[in-house]
C-alpha cells in the first residue's frame, strides 16, 4: 500500500506518473491543466487553486487525496465549510462503496497509473530520494505485503537481541563470572563511545584501562576523581598535550593539573603501550562528537561507574544506565578539543548514544546475567519483560541503514521500535549486503512470484 503523503506526489507528477487520458470513475475523461498548490495542511483540502477540464469543460477548485473514498467521511470533511470548493477527489484505490466519497468526480489513481507497481514505486523513489537503490530486492519488493515485512523485521530484531546477549557473554567458559561480565559490559560501552569512526581506538583503550587500573587509580589518588580520571584517559588515548601560548589562561591551569595528575598516575602505574593521536579519526564529524569529547564522556562513566566495586558499578550502572548531566563538566561541555570551543554547551552524552547503550548493552546484559542464575518462574518473568521492554521501546537510531529499509523496502513507512529497528540492521547486514535473497523469507516469497536475483554490484 503506497502511503497517503506518497499520493501527492503521484498527484503533483501527472504528466510522468498517469496515463493520458485521464478516465475517472463514472467513464468521463479528464485532464489536469494545473494541479493545483500544495496546502502543507494548513487546514483544508490537500491541493488548492487546481484546474481540470472534465470532458473538455474547464472547472477551478480544489483537490482532496485520500487511500479510499472512504477517507472523506473518516476525516470529517462532510459538512466542513473549508472543503466547499473541492471538485476533485483523488484516491489510490475505490473501495468499492460509492456512498462514502463526496458528491464530486473521482479519480482513481490505480486505474490511471503509467506504471505497474514495482515500476511506480522505482519512479516514486526516483522523485523523492536523491540517491540509487541499495536493496537487490527493489523495487520488487513492493508486491510482498508491508505486514509481512514488518513481522519479518520484528522476527530478525528478536535474533538480534539474542547476538546482543551473547556479545556480553564472551567467555572461555561455558558461563562468564560476574567480573568478566562487567568487564564485557564497560568494553562494550566503550565501543558504543566510539560511533563508527573510533571503535578500534576505544576497544584499545578499554583494554590498556581494564577495570582493575580504573579500580587501583580510585584508591590510590582518592582526591579529585574528576581530574584523576580524565588524566588516566587523556594520557592513555594519546590527546592529552602540554600546556602552550595557543591556549588561554583556563585551559593552560587545567593542562597543569592534567599533565601533574598523568605523570604520577605513570609512577604508579607502568603503561607498556599507549595510544597517539593518529590513531583518531577527527574529520567527517559533528564537533560535539569530537574524539576529545568523547574520551572525556569515557572518563566521567569511569569516575562514576567503572571504577567503583563490583556491586556499586553493577547496581548503579544496571539500574539506571549510564548519564551524564548537563553542568557535570562545564570544560568538555563547552570545548571540541583544548583549543576549540563550541558555540553554545551540550553535554557529553546525548540522548540517542545513551539511548544506544541502554539497549544495546545495559539491557542484554541484566539478561545474560539472569540467565547465569538457576532457573525459576520469577527470573523468566523478568527476562520476558526486560525483553518486551527493549523490543517496544521507541527508537531513537538515524541511521544509514534504517532510513534504507525505511525506503526501499517499508515503502516510505517509519520503523518505531527497537525490535524492528535491530531487525532492520540484521536484515541488511546479514542478508541484503550479503545477496543472500533466496535465504531471507521476503527475498524467498519473492522468487516464488516469479523474481530473478540479480548479482551484487561490485
Amino acid at each position: 500500500m503506497i502511503p497517503e503523503h506518497f499520493l501527492t506526489e503521484i498527484w503533483k507528477g501527472h504528466e510522468s506518473f498517469l496515463v493520458s487520458p485521464i478516465v475517472l470513475s463514472d467513464g468521463s475523461q479528464m485532464k489536469v491543466l494545473d494541479s493545483g498548490a500544495q496546502n502543507n495542511h494548513r487546514g483544508g483540502p490537500d491541493f488548492l487553486g487546481a484546474r481540470i477540464a472534465l470532458d473538455g469543460v474547464l472547472i477551478s477548485g480544489d483537490v482532496e487525496l485520500h487511500i479510499t473514498p472512504g477517507g472523506w467521511n473518516a476525516h470529517d470533511h462532510d459538512g466542513d465549510a473549508r472543503y466547499s470548493n473541492v471538485i476533485l477527489h483523488v484516491v489510490l484505490e475505490d473501495d468499492g462503496d460509492e456512498h462514502k466519497g463526496p458528491p464530486v468526480p473521482q479519480l482513481v489513481l490505480r486505474n490511471n497509473l503509467a506504471f505497474d507497481r514495482a515500476g511506480l514505486w522505482d519512479a516514486l523513489f526516483q522523485k523523492l530520494y536523491d540517491r540509487t537503490p541499495e536493496l537487490p530486492c527493489f523495487p520488487h519488493n513492493i508486491l510482498v505485503p508491508i505486514p509481512f515485512k514488518r513481522t519479518v523485521l520484528e522476527k530478525f530484531g528478536n535474533a538480534r537481541l539474542e547476538e546482543l546477549i551473547d556479545r556480553v557473554t564472551l567467555s572461555e567458559r561455558e558461563l562468564p563470572s560476574e567480573s568478566e561480565l562487567l568487564e564485557r559490559v564497560y568494553q562494550l560501552t566503550m565501543d558504543a563511545l566510539g560511533y563508527s569512526q573510533n571503535r578500534a581506538p576505544f576497544r584499545e583503550l578499554s583494554a590498556i584501562l581494564p577495570l582493575s587500573r580504573l579500580k587501583f587509580v580510585r584508591q590510590a589518588f582518592p582526591d579529585n576523581y574528576s581530574i584523576t580520571f580524565e588524566a588516566i584517559f587523556f594520557g592513555a588515548a594519546g590527546l592529552l598535550v602540554q600546556p602552550s601560548l595557543e591556549f588561554d589562561a583556563e585551559t593552560n591551569e587545567y593542562l597543569l593539573e592534567l599533565n601533574a595528575r598523568w605523570n604520577a598516575i605513570r609512577q604508579s602505574l607502568r603503561f607498556p603501550e599507549v595510544l597517539a593521536e593518529h590513531d583518531w579519526a577527527f574529520f567527517r564529524l559533528r564537533p560535539a562528537n569530537s574524539p576529545h569529547r568523547r574520551v572525556a564522556l569515557a572518563a566521567a562513566l569511569a569516575e562514576k561507574y567503572f571504577s567503583k566495586d563490583e556491586w556499586g558499578f553493577r547496581d548503579q550502572f544496571f539500574d539506571d544506565g549510564p548519564s551524564a548531566d548537563l553542568n557535570s563538566n562545564v570544560f568538555w561541555e563547552s570545548h571540541t578539543s583544548f583549543s576549540s570551543k563550541l558555540p553554545s554547551p551540550q553535554s557529553l552524552l546525548g540522548n540517542e548514544r545513551q539511548s544506544a547503550i541502554w539497549l544495546n548493552v545495559v539491557i542484554p546484559a541484566k539478561i545474560a546475567r539472569l540467565r547465569m542464575e538457576s532457573e525459576s518462574p520469577a527470573n523468566r518473568r523478568r527476562e520476558h519483560d526486560l525483553i518486551e521492554e527493549w523490543g517496544n521501546t521507541r527508537t531513537w537510531a538515524s541511521a544509514k541503514y534504517l532510513s534504507i529499509i525505511e525506503q526501499e523496502l517499508l515503502e516510505g513507512e517509519n520503523v518505531s521500535s527497537v525490535r524492528s529497528e535491530q531487525g532492520a540492521l540484521l536484515l541488511k547486514r546479514n542478508f541484503c549486503d550479503k545477496g543472500r535473497c533466496s535465504e531471507c523469507p521476503i527475498g524467498h516469497r519473492l522468487i516464488e512470484k516469479g523474481w530473478k536475483m540479480r548479482k551484487l554490484r561490485e
